[in-house]
């Protein structure tokens, strides 16, 4: 018994550590800048997914939805238009994404630079999903956080209507299919 408690305080700092390391990633670029006006703000709360996910459809589409609803716990977005700053703010918040994610995907352009990074939970679901934007003119930060495949999520991107998603269909459950578009 006397061993069973320093393993098990242990194991509590451990996983309190992990928490905190998954909780100030990206969540400090977004504190950063959340009460700039200069932002479109947009934070959905856990208790929005869970009244969204009661509304009845015999949609197929809309069930789809409703489900992957229940099983988000937050959604934030950052966005910045009309910007001559939209590439340093992506490179300010790709300097975020270090510590537990894992690069999904990435696509550049001439103007335009596009990162999925991932974070997984324990049973191989994404805990959390990053994407960023930055363009000559442009900049957008999301922040998707609960407990779904990626599968999932790229099943209904299209009808989310959110710049960048579309390249969610480009993924599977194992990152994107072909050579990453890296830099």
């Amino acid at each position: 018994m006397k061993r069973l408690i320093p393993l098990v305080a242990l194991l509590c700092l451990l996983c309190s550590s992990q928490l905190a390391v998954a909780q100030t990633t990206i969540d400090k670029f977004f504190q950063k800048y959340q009460n700039d006006n200069s932002f479109t703000v947009i934070n959905i709360t856990p208790k929005m997914f869970s009244m969204f996910s009661k509304v009845s459809s015999d949609d197929p589409d809309a069930k789809k939805v409703m489900t992957l609803a229940s099983k988000l716990k937050g959604l934030r977005i950052l966005i910045k238009e009309d910007t001559k700053d939209g590439q340093r703010l992506y490179r300010e918040a790709a300097q975020f994404l270090t510590n537990g994610m894992e690069e999904l995907m990435s696509l550049r352009d001439k103007d335009t630079d596009l990162k999925f990074m991932v974070r997984e939970n324990a049973k191989g679901n994404v805990a959390e999903l990053v994407m960023l934007v930055g363009s000559t003119n442009e900049f957008l930060a999301l922040l998707l956080m609960g407990d779904f495949s990626i599968e999932e999520l790229s099943d209904i991107a299209g009808s989310m209507n959110i710049d960048g998603f579309e390249n969610l269909g480009k993924l599977d459950s194992k990152g994107p299919k072909g050579p990453k578009g890296k830099k």
